[in-house]
């Protein structure tokens, strides 16, 4: 059922022009910063954008630019873990292999996962109460479930990716917030 549901939503936002990706990407940002957790924190684990999810540039470069601490994912394959890296400019990122911006080998710096107060996390299907699907491989729930604080986790997407309610599984870690580019919804 969830990679039905994956694929049918996946479809769908590959289905947006450049156009759209750019004016709800903007909203989404106007509505993210504007909120009281994103102007309080001054930790953010934010992810970079692939294809047509939610962009992010926005989110980093206001990041940066109110001296915020910024950590970005690095996805450890091989044993299914990300690690925190610490970004200090864009000249720390590259395109990898795959087309994603990840940072550059000589820019990494381990960060702190303990220092993050904020988390901008991407994907696939959320529902109202802050459930997530994400791409199946599970990083990000078992990135959560490792920190030994509860940290603020809001999840960035467009309206058509909420859903009522969805499947979930005792490991799946539900977001705080969900920010789409009509609204802001408090989930717990």
């Amino acid at each position: 059922m969830k990679e039905q549901i994956r694929k049918k939503i996946i479809n769908e936002r590959d289905f947006l022009n450049i156009r759209e990706v750019s004016s709800r990407g903007r909203a989404i940002f106007e509505y993210l910063v504007g909120m009281e957790v994103f102007k309080q924190s001054t930790d953010i684990f934010t992810y970079l954008n692939f294809k047509n999810e939610v962009e992010t540039d926005k989110i980093v470069d206001y990041s940066l630019k109110c001296d915020k601490n910024l950590y970005i994912p690095l996805c450890n394959t091989a044993i299914k873990e990300i690690v925190v890296c610490r970004m200090k400019s864009r000249e720390d990122l590259e395109l990898s292999k795959f087309g994603i911006l990840e940072p550059k080998i000589e820019s990494i710096r381990i960060g702190n996962r303990e220092n993050i107060d904020l988390a901008i996390v991407p994907g696939v299907v959320f529902d109202r109460r802050g459930n997530r699907i994400g791409y199946g491989a599970g990083y990000y729930d078992k990135f959560f479930s490792s920190l030994k604080h509860d940290i603020c986790k809001v999840g960035i997407c467009y309206s058509f990716q909420v859903m009522d309610s969805i499947i979930v599984s005792p490991h799946d870690i539900p977001m705080d917030y969900l920010v789409t580019e009509k609204e802001i919804i408090k989930c717990r």
